[in-house]
């Protein structure tokens, strides 16, 4: 992070290089405009030492999750809405998050969620049809 700020993308281009003169030439991809983990767990830092301390837990989810694929975090997202999956999915996706991205706090969030669909009745029972 050779910047001023220090800012920079997930692949390391300086905040101030990203803009839409370079972009509209034809520069860069989809990865360079990712923010990068670094990035992410500094403003977990500044939102903690504020006392915002759900939003710095927000921002350390949000940096484990750089690692994760997009598919990976879609089958998540997909999960976690309610009848879509059963218990052992939940549980088979918070263990993929824990142990294959390194994500134990993402995990834990999932195996949360599990918990509270449980007690509400939100989960995909294996004899139902899901969509």
């Amino acid at each position: 992070m050779s910047s001023g700020r220090g800012i920079a993308s997930k692949t390391g281009v300086p905040v101030e290089d990203l803009v839409l003169d370079r972009v509209a030439g034809g520069w860069g991809d989809m990865a360079d405009f990712s923010i990068a983990r670094e990035t992410l767990l500094h403003q977990a830092d500044v939102a903690a030492a504020g006392g915002r301390r759900q939003v710095a837990e927000n921002f350390r989810r949000a940096a484990e999750l750089v690692g994760v694929p997009d598919d990976m975090i879609l089958r998540i997202y997909d999960a976690l809405r309610p009848f879509r999956a059963t218990p052992s999915e939940l549980a088979t996706l918070a263990a993929q998050l824990r142990l294959q991205f390194h994500a134990p706090e993402c995990a834990r969030w999932v195996e949360e969620a599990a918990e509270v669909y449980a007690s509400r009745g939100l989960l995909r029972t294996v004899e139902s049809a899901g969509p």
